[in-house]
């Protein structure tokens, strides 16, 4: 569509530029260039709300494709919920496998459109998870364009995304193998390993803990950052870890887990780490999530208070009494956590 007399243009400059796209308008018979931009789209999105906002007007019959919407929703979004950078990343692939629909208007855009996107990625053989995401990602820009009152219309929970059948079930640690591991205790990185086995946390959550985090005097752990909102919680250090978290805190940099530069891991480097320590006691085929489920088996069969189970593994209560009305203090969650052998 051409654009009319007096609306800017948009120019992509030469070389190897970090932003090359350009918004200029006619300044005095000259051209002045208003922003700078990574890709046509944003830039786009900026010169349609320019003139809006200066001239009043807007492109006659412009209609907001998917892409458009997408690239106005997530600068809302991000700074209304301040989304992880893997939630970020999440949401870019999520949008990569609507890409048939990037160009089309969103208000043109019926159930089976979405569905065939759903149906194409699961006879690709991708994961439930990422039918999931792909789900959630059409909800949350449906209820964005419902609020820029685009439209009200929202087809995410019609879609069907099929059952999730597990690849590899989840399995706790043998009792042989928890021990293996405190045999080999002084091996690099095998205190990692048993630190998820005696707090259950995520392996998320102890890639970001930072030493701030661990009151060594109080004995117990404050997580900050996690998945959810039931995550964000104080996990007792058990007593057969706390000098493994004390050797820990002596090491450099300022993560709890930081390499002999005191770099903190990522979660790439972790597996590395992690599927080193496997080989070292033959237990090859555990995850990380596996330690989750040992915690959770242990306590049940050692016959731990639910509430406090839920408290120290960062799970939601399950009804509402026990959300709004169950506490446990730390000496509790200590009782709980020192269940574990």
């Amino acid at each position: 569509m051409r654009k009319p007399n007096g609306y800017g243009c948009i120019k992509r400059l030469s070389g190897n530029r970090r932003r090359p796209f350009v918004f200029v308008i006619s300044e005095n018979g000259k051209q002045r260039p208003v922003e700078y931009f990574t890709n046509q789209i944003d830039a786009e999105i900026f010169q349609a709300d320019y003139n809006k906002t200066h001239s009043h007007r807007s492109l006659p019959g412009h209609q907001i494709t998917l892409e458009e919407l997408y690239h106005r929703w997530l600068p809302a979004h991000t700074a209304d919920t301040s989304p992880s950078k893997s939630t970020l990343c999440s949401y870019e692939n999520s949008f990569k496998h609507l890409s048939s629909l990037h160009q089309k208007p969103f208000i043109d855009l019926k159930y089976m459109d979405y569905q065939r996107i759903i149906d194409d990625m699961r006879k690709s053989g991708l994961s439930y998870s990422s039918l999931k995401k792909v789900r959630s990602l059409i909800s949350l820009l449906s209820q964005y364009a419902s609020k820029i009152e685009l439209t009200n219309k929202n087809y995410a929970p019609l879609l069907s995304i099929g059952k999730n059948k597990q690849v590899r079930p989840h399995k706790p640690f043998s009792r042989q193998k928890i021990n293996r591991l405190w045999k080999s205790a002084c091996n690099d990185n095998v205190d990692t390993v048993l630190i998820l086995l005696y707090t259950g946390m995520r392996v998320g959550e102890l890639l970001h803990l930072h030493k701030s985090d661990v009151n060594i005097r109080q004995r117990f752990i404050r997580i900050t950052k996690s998945k959810t909102v039931s995550g964000i919680r104080i996990i007792p250090i058990h007593p057969r870890i706390l000098p493994l978290i004390i050797g820990r805190m002596d090491s450099p940099g300022a993560t709890l887990l930081s390499d002999a530069s005191g770099k903190p891991y990522d979660y790439s480097r972790y597996c590395i780490i992690w599927r080193a320590v496997m080989q070292l006691i033959n237990a090859t085929g555990h995850t990380t999530h596996d330690c989750r489920h040992t915690v959770t088996t242990l306590l049940d069969n050692a016959g731990a208070n639910e509430t406090s189970k839920r408290r120290i593994l960062g799970h939601a209560g399950g009804d509402v009494t026990e959300r709004v009305y169950t506490h446990k203090n730390t000496r509790q969650l200590r009782k709980c956590i020192e269940l574990l052998k």
